[in-house]
């Protein structure tokens, strides 16, 4: 089982959010799952933004006003016949924090508040922070509200919240009770683990190898013909120059970290095959691939040669303290 502690630092780094985690102090002894953990982290961040200030923006009202404020619409207030009675139809602009990233925070608090699981102090936590957004509407959230958030400029805080958002998001499962949730633990689907896990190795590289450069490659196939465009695109996880030599990394999220042939263990043939063909049409003919898969339960690391590149599996234990998997990962590269 990985440590919630280092889920916390996966999600931090593959959502490049390691300044935003330092803003929010989180206790693993009072989140003692992925929900608690969650829930704990978008409640402090919530407090925060509550005793900084809701983000504001300029959003258009229309109502029926005594006199007149903005812009007057002159046809409605005619067909209502306003203009006897004193009152006119306006259209106004008006600093409110009813926008849609405090509307998403504030509705999945509320949804937290409806899961199961979630320990007693968080719920009575939430519900005084619901409170203080009174003036904030609840919303359906779907997949595609994310896509329509102008976050906030200037506040990184909101933009870690909404991912935290959209992550409770996708894993809340609805109960055979109306109006309740359960939470999925996202760290058994390999899908989503696969995209966390590959950001989280990326960002890394970026962040703690300055010297390094860290990239995602488009690779040309080395084919000739007419039809090339029917070729699928080829772009590796992650490319790094470091020290005169280069390495093509694809990272692989598997519970199982080997497929079993009988009663042995073997790598993935279809992971070699796409290294291979990462190696074999890339400029450099001294390159190096390496294939990366996470454990919990016991280190692996292999080295082959094919056709003049060094091509290795290594496996990275996530059940160990953070400071035993950062020295891992540079160990990795610098080897």
């Amino acid at each position: 089982m990985i440590p919630i502690q280092n889920i916390y630092y996966l999600l931090c780094y593959a959502w490049n959010r390691l300044e935003e985690r330092d803003l929010i102090e989180v206790s693993t002894d009072e989140s003692p799952d992925l929900v608690n953990l969650l829930a704990r982290v978008l409640l402090n961040g919530s407090k925060t933004l509550l005793k900084r200030g809701l983000e504001q923006q300029y959003l258009s009202q229309t109502e029926t006003y005594q006199g007149i404020k903005g812009k007057l619409d002159i046809s409605q207030s005619f067909k209502k016949n306003l203009f006897v009675k004193g009152l006119a139809v306006c259209e106004y602009d008006e600093l409110s924090s009813n926008i849609l990233a405090n509307q998403i925070v504030k509705t999945t608090l509320i949804n937290l508040h409806r899961t199961e699981a979630l320990n007693t102090k968080l719920r009575h936590e939430i519900k005084a922070v619901l409170w203080r957004m009174n003036d904030i509407n609840e919303i359906n959230i779907s997949a595609g509200v994310f896509r329509q958030i102008d976050t906030p400029k200037n506040n990184i805080l909101y933009s870690f919240l909404l991912n935290i958002s959209e992550l409770i998001y996708l894993n809340l499962i609805p109960n055979q009770i109306e109006g309740r949730f359960i939470f999925r633990d996202f760290v058994q689907d390999e899908r989503q683990m696969a995209k966390v896990f590959e950001d989280f190795i990326r960002n890394f590289y970026k962040i703690e190898a300055p010297k390094a450069k860290v990239y995602r490659e488009d690779l040309r196939w080395k084919m000739t013909g007419e039809n090339t465009h029917f070729l699928p695109k080829m772009q590796t996880d992650i490319s790094i120059k470091i020290d005169g030599k280069k390495l093509i990394i694809d990272t692989k999220y598997y519970t199982e970290t080997f497929q079993k042939y009988y009663n042995s263990e073997k790598i993935h043939s279809p992971h070699l095959y796409q290294l291979f063909a990462y190696l074999k049409n890339q400029e450099d003919t001294q390159a190096e691939g390496i294939l990366i898969y996470p454990t919990i339960e016991k280190s692996l690391s292999l080295s082959y040669m094919h056709e003049g590149h060094t091509i290795r599996v290594e496996t990275l234990n996530l059940n160990q303290d953070w400071q035993g998997i950062k020295s891992d990962l540079l160990a990795i590269i610098e080897a």
